[in-house]
């Protein structure tokens, strides 16, 4: 009795072991059918319906990479036509899941993490109560492509470019106003900008000490040196002096570069 029951046992893990490598290859096979079911609707703008196909294909096969991305992208391209906060929220979380899964991939996590700072960057636009937590955390997102170890010096220059002219157009719409109508700003107005130019000066000065010939970075630290005038007026001579030095210093890459027949980093 006992040998039949063995016998029994052994038979029924061989064909356990024989079947699950076929359901593997099956479920791969009807993963990608449905991944290129949902591309199909993506091309033609049904961002729901290929969203649905994506989530099929990760439920047959979670590691599917590009289901993944086309998973993010779907919901991301939902977002950008409805720009509600809830599928701001799900985009995001669509992304961090990719980041979590595919940690080894440099390329897939950097345009993930440039993907999901731009998510923040709108959810910021379209709720004010938490304009700054969502700022913040685009900030955070980028900061995090800068330091990723596979990140190019071009990369982590326009990483730091980027922050540094979004921290400057902070402190300048706060007081645009005000100079419009050749009013003066507000003592408490500028306590607000002093930390905003601070980290304005922080941003470009790193994209900078990465890449030197950055010619827009430098255009853009007088601009901030500009805004840092109005919060320290009696720095004049000083600030004026650096106001000029980051024009002379970006007037000399442009001329170097027009000369070398190359162009200026844009930053663009």
């Amino acid at each position: 009795m006992k040998r039949k029951y063995r016998l029994t046992f052994l038979l029924g893990l061989l064909v356990l072991v024989t079947v699950m490598p076929g359901c593997g290859v099956i479920n791969r096979l009807r993963a990608k059918d449905a991944l290129n079911n949902g591309v199909r609707e993506f091309n033609k703008g049904k961002f729901d319906l290929a969203q649905e196909k994506f989530a099929q294909a990760l439920e047959l096969s979670p590691d599917l990479t590009n289901a993944q991305l086309f998973y993010a992208r779907a919901l991301n391209s939902q977002f950008d036509q409805n720009l509600t906060e809830d599928l701001g929220k799900k985009t995001v979380a669509a992304y961090d899941d990719i980041v979590a899964k595919n940690r080894d991939n440099a390329e897939v996590v950097d345009q993930s993490l440039a993907f999901k700072a731009n998510v923040y960057e709108k959810m910021a636009s379209i709720n004010a109560d938490k304009a700054e937590e969502y700022k913040q955390l685009q900030r955070d997102t980028l900061i995090k492509r800068a330091e990723l170890p596979s990140a190019t010096t071009k990369a982590k220059a326009d990483v730091y470019y980027t922050l540094g002219v979004g921290y400057w157009k902070e402190s300048y719409d706060m007081n645009a106003g005000y100079l419009l109508k050749k009013q003066p700003i507000p003592p408490d107005v500028l306590a607000k900008m002093k930390p905003i130019v601070s980290k304005a000066h922080e941003m470009l000065q790193k994209a900078i000490s990465v890449e030197p010939g950055y010619a827009n970075a430098w255009f853009y630290e007088k601009l901030v040196y500009l805004e840092e005038l109005k919060v320290e007026p009696s720095r004049q001579k000083e600030l004026v002096a650096k106001v000029n030095d980051m024009q002379e210093k970006y007037n000399q890459i442009q001329k170097e570069q027009k000369e070398h027949g190359g162009e200026a980093a844009s930053g663009q």
